[in-house]
């Protein structure tokens, strides 16, 4: 079976390498040092409260994260609840795969469902492409399959752009640019350290750096670059601790102002710091 898809492929991928665009300007921008010196994160768990406009409880968010062998694995759970799921109900699973040395992404698959539909996407980076299956479920509907290739590396998912981030010294007024995929489509990504604060979340303070986050569109057949503009503007409070995880993200959106703050976070030992690798791993 697999001989088979790769034989299928064959032409896509050809045509993909005979039309590889011309290196973009905004490449002189990226960051490319290997990851920092700042000591690696132990495997844990952090859940997070959502919010809408500040007034209105939307949901919460899990994320595990474990090793498994040379890789980290993150899994991760989101949802609307209460009266918010009335008016738009959502979920989402995610689970990630990245080598834990220099912090490469490896593969992802994310399904997300609202009340019309599911998506679920299976990613596979690689040193030259990153090749991307969509499988679109309408409700009621006959299944959708299509793929695309975006030729362009070494691109980062949503697990290894924070931990990169995280390696670093983030001194006042770093700014790190990384090409990011947190689903079917690429962005360049730059986050920049605008201070030092104590910020008050869920009744406890925590000293914390400030990042702002600039987020623009790659087109991923031409790489051209474009505006993002569902998010306007984008922070993220990371702690200032031996954590270095969000505890504070505020995202100025196209359907309003979304938060997500941090309601706990543990480490996991033994047996439930081991996680496994996803099924289907490879393509």
């Amino acid at each position: 079976m697999k001989l088979i898809l790769l034989l299928l492929s064959m032409p896509a991928l050809l045509l993909a390498q005979a039309k590889t665009p011309a290196t973009p300007t905004w490449t002189s921008s990226l960051t490319k040092t290997a990851p920092g010196s700042f000591p690696p994160l132990t495997p844990c768990r952090v859940v997070f409260d959502l919010s809408w406009n500040n007034l209105l409880s939307a949901g919460s968010a899990k994320v595990v994260m474990q090793e498994a062998g040379g890789y980290q694995v993150a899994r991760a759970e989101a949802g609307t609840s209460g009266f918010a799921r009335s008016l738009w109900s959502y979920d989402c699973v995610m689970t990630s795969v990245m080598e834990r040395g220099p912090l490469r992404a490896v593969f992802l698959n994310h399904s997300e469902t609202d009340a019309s539909e599911t998506i679920a996407y299976k990613v596979g980076f690689s040193s030259l492409k990153v090749l991307t299956e969509t499988l679109l479920t309408p409700k009621g509907g006959a299944s959708k399959k299509s793929t695309s290739i975006c030729p362009f590396s070494p691109v980062d998912d949503l697990q290894s752009a924070i931990l990169y981030v995280r390696s670093q010294a983030l001194k006042q007024g770093d700014s790190i640019t990384r090409v990011v995929q947190p689903f079917d489509r690429p962005y360049l990504t730059t986050f920049t350290v605008v201070g030092r604060e104590n910020r008050k979340v869920e009744g406890t303070t925590y000293p914390t750096i400030k990042l702002d986050v600039k987020i623009r569109k790659l087109d991923r057949k031409t790489l051209a670059l474009g505006s993002f503009k569902k998010v306007k503007t984008a922070t993220i409070w990371v702690s200032d601790d031996a954590w270095r995880l969000p505890i504070e993200m505020h995202a100025d959106i196209f359907v309003g102002f979304i938060s997500a703050t941090m309601t706990r976070r543990e480490t996991l030992n033994g047996k439930a710091g081991q996680g496994v690798l996803p099924a289907g791993m490879s393509f």
